[in-house]
């Protein structure tokens, strides 16, 4: 039977870094086109104000990496997360979806928790808790409405962890934005490699001069190589390109792409990729990788001291063994990356037997409709908040304690 519409929806969503604003943006569409009468407020990016998001500021433009970065602008995120949890107490939405970004967001579920009566709280995109700070899950259980999980995975660790937690798989984005395109390469055409340094300044920073570097070193080995990087948008496009500007790299043939499909991996070769969505992205093409990430020593050697993972990649973590290689820190340097990538390009039969590997990985994350899954469920934490309201509401109106104690026992 089908469901009838809500009628005039509001949902506050919160988005902090550049991917999560695609993700964000990606959903609020998907709600919109669900019910136009949906308004969406909040604080996220370019993507999510162009998906029709009244925002108030752009969240995402001062995304940080690492411990030293986020102590270096407390006062700054103290400033914000005081004017967002503000702004939700004004707009009382039906509900407060969070996007990953777990440094802020689930400080701010705690926050919202402690409210009377407290908002509904959606948490789309799991932090690692399974990573790191599995306590963490506790917690979350009794702070959420709900949780929506990109990795199949997800669902059986939290049903250990926090068997309450309402937690539902809905599949990885990734699948509804890629569109295979052409053939694999030929063995005589030219190899393209993709440099992928990561999206955030911090990381542009210490990823690229070092992925110039090595692409530097390749081309003075091989000469007929090509170099491809994606930018997210004009930003990021000027930071590559005045980096760039700085490096000698005489007889490196580089281009750099923005506003283009992530199907332009299909062009590539293979992918020299910082740690994050674009292995992933990478995944999807079929692309053979080299995982690299370069943080502060401090974060890094505390990353260590904390994860419980033996691998950083999420293809992986996904693969439960080493699929792909990956250079870390101090051993992410010009002269091993260079050596690395010539061993994949001059050795054709390890190269498919990665790409086999790396495809069944890829199979993991589910078919298309993340952002259509992910709406019902929003719709779904909708209905149910405007039930207990009614609920707590009939409870005060036959002289019972209060909106909150009523909306508790009625969602019992």
């Amino acid at each position: 039977m089908k469901t009838a519409p809500l009628d005039h929806p509001r949902i506050y969503v919160v988005a902090g870094e550049a991917s999560g604003d695609r993700l964000a943006s990606d959903l609020v569409r998907a709600l919109k086109k669900r019910n136009p009468e949906l308004r969406a407020y909040g604080v996220g990016g370019p993507m999510m104000r162009a998906a029709g998001q009244e925002q108030s500021f752009d969240l995402a433009r001062h995304a940080v990496v690492g411990l030293t970065d986020v102590l270096k602008n407390l006062p700054k995120f103290l400033k914000f997360f005081r004017q967002v949890k503000a702004e939700i107490a004004q707009r009382k939405p039906d509900v407060v979806i969070l996007v990953d970004y777990p440094g802020f967001n689930l400080r701010l579920a705690k926050a919202l928790h402690r409210e009377n009566p407290p908002p509904a709280v959606v948490y789309y995109v799991s932090p690692q808790v399974w990573a790191w700070k599995a306590g963490r899950a506790k917690t979350m259980e009794k702070i959420l409405e709900r949780l929506l999980v990109i990795f199949p995975f997800e669902v059986d660790w939290f049903s250990r962890q926090a068997p309450k937690l309402k937690v539902k798989w809905v599949g990885h984005p990734l699948a509804d934005r890629w569109i295979e395109q052409g053939k694999a390469r030929a063995a005589e055409e030219i190899p393209c490699i993709a440099l992928l340094p990561g999206s955030r300044p911090k990381e542009i920073a210490r990823h690229w001069p070092l992925l110039l570097e090595t692409a530097a070193r390749i081309a003075q080995e091989q000469r007929n190589v090509q170099f491809v990087s994606l930018a997210t948008g004009p930003e990021m496009r000027q930071q590559l390109e005045e980096e760039w500007s700085k490096h000698p790299t005489s007889g490196v043939s580089l281009d750099i792409v923005s506003g283009q499909s992530l199907t332009l991996l299909n062009r590539c070769t293979l992918a020299i990729v910082a740690s994050g969505t674009a292995t992933l992205e990478c995944a999807m093409a079929g692309l053979p990788m080299l995982v690299i990430y370069k943080t502060s020593w401090f974060t890094y050697l505390l990353g260590r001291l904390l994860v419980k993972l033996p691998y950083l990649s999420m293809v992986n973590v996904l693969a439960g063994e080493k699929v792909v290689p990956e250079f870390l820190q101090g051993a992410a340097t010009p002269e091993r990356l260079a050596t690395a990538t010539l061993q994949i390009l001059r050795n054709p039969r390890g190269t498919e037997k990665m790409t086999q590997r790396i495809r069944q990985v890829a199979a993991k994350l589910g078919g298309p409709g993340a952002a259509e899954r992910a709406a019902e469920e929003v719709e779904e934490a909708i209905r149910l908040r405007r039930a207990l309201v009614v609920a707590a509401q009939e409870s005060v109106g036959h002289g019972e304690e209060g909106v909150g104690a009523g909306a508790e026992r009625a969602k019992g």
